[in-house]
Parts: structure tokens; sequence; C-alpha cells
């Protein structure tokens, strides 16, 4: 697919590759209605997640982080312990506006990662599709946050059959999993919608987002909602 894209004009090369998602990924989404066979998830008794067996070599955790929150930073927390590096990838969705940069969101990550434990983290801003990045910095898994599957699962599911249909037909490279991590009970009411309601609303977001990067958030989407 990379040589077609060059070879063809971007009308054309977008018209292919809406025909192949159509053809190929919204059925395949549509037909796997089954939950993930393995989702990480909080255990209540230790009040932490699972202790990791060992730590994996590079992971890619990709999401918008608009803008990012408790639950965000839970997830990083964990995958920081469980894999030897961690690879934040704001992606970016040329069909979406977003009220605050990449380049912004991204400093706000960074500004949190210490104050989590997450040195070996590392923050992208991506303009292509997310499995290149991941072979890239050679990657073995991509992983999402979710609040719970019944929530999120059917936007999950469309972009996990793209994460393994597009490394075939792009480059003809293996297929990547994608993998799950549920935000801790007590964050699964919060989303980037909510904290944008709030941030738009002027009402508190302490509870929402770490004390490190609430003002860097507050200041960010100032008057942009």
């Amino acid at each position: 697919m990379d040589v077609v894209k060059r070879r063809l004009d971007p009308r054309s090369y977008v018209k292919l590759v809406g025909s192949v998602e159509g053809c190929c990924v919204a059925p395949l989404a549509a037909l796997w209605t089954s939950p993930p066979a393995s989702v990480v998830r909080w255990d209540l008794a230790a009040n932490a997640y699972p202790a990791p067996s060992g730590r994996k070599g590079p992971v890619v955790f990709a999401g918008s982080f608009n803008p990012p929150h408790h639950g965000h930073m839970e997830i990083i927390r964990y995958l920081s312990k469980a894999f030897s590096e961690v690879h934040i990838v704001i992606g970016m969705n040329p069909n979406k506006i977003y009220p605050v940069s990449p380049e912004t969101r991204k400093q706000i990550i960074e500004q949190a990662l210490p104050f989590i434990g997450a040195g070996n983290a590392k923050v992208w801003v991506w303009g292509d599709v997310i499995f290149k990045l991941a072979q890239h910095v050679g990657a073995s898994a991509l992983y999402r946050g979710i609040r719970s599957w019944e929530e999120d699962g059917k936007a999950e599911r469309y972009l996990e059959v793209q994460n393994i249909c597009w490394p075939m037909i792009s480059t003809c490279g293996g297929p990547f999993g994608t993998y799950y991590v549920e935000a801790p009970p007590r964050y699964s009411f919060i989303s980037s919608t909510l904290l944008r309601a709030r941030l738009k609303s002027g009402e508190s977001i302490d509870d929402i987002v770490p004390a490190c990067v609430a003002e860097a958030v507050r200041q960010a989407y100032d008057g942009k909602l």
C-alpha cells in the first residue's frame, strides 16, 4: 500500500483506503463481537494492578489524551512497570479538530511522568498509522486504555481489527496484537469528554487530573472550549 500511495493522487488513495476499510475492516469488526480474552484489571484486594511477571520489551500506548487524566496516568504507571519501554503516542486524526495542539498535550504528559515513576516512557506526536511507529521502535504489542469493555468495546474492536489488517495489507508485515488495561474502578467515571466539560464550565478538575499537571491543563484549555 505504501508503494501504491506514492503512485496515486491523494484523492484516489483516500478512496482506495475507504474501500479496503469497508470491504475488510468494518465487516470483521462487526462479526467479532466477543470480548477480549484477557484484560488487565485493577485488583481490589491488593488495591493495585497485578504485579508484572517480568519486564518485557517495548510497548506502544496510543490515544488522543485530550486532555490526559488520572485514568491515563495509572495505566502508564502500570505499563512502565510491566515493560522495559513505554511509547506513549498522541495520534492525530485529520478528520477531527482538537482544541489544544498535540504538542501541548505531549508537554502535559511529559510533565507528569516523573511524578508517576515512569522514567522509561517517551511521548510521541505521530501523524501516520500507529503500527508504523510500533514497527519503528520494535514494539511487540499495542495497548489501549478502557473504562470497561461494555462502554468502549465497539470502537476499540474496530481499531483492533485495523491493527491486524493494515500491517499485512500496507507493509506485508505481521499483525499487531492489541491489549487492554481497565482504569481503576475509582476512575471509571472519568473521560476526557467529562474533563473538557468541567474545564468549559469552570468546575473543579482536582478529582480528575493529577495535581502535578492540573494547572497546566487549565491553562492549555482556557478559552478554547
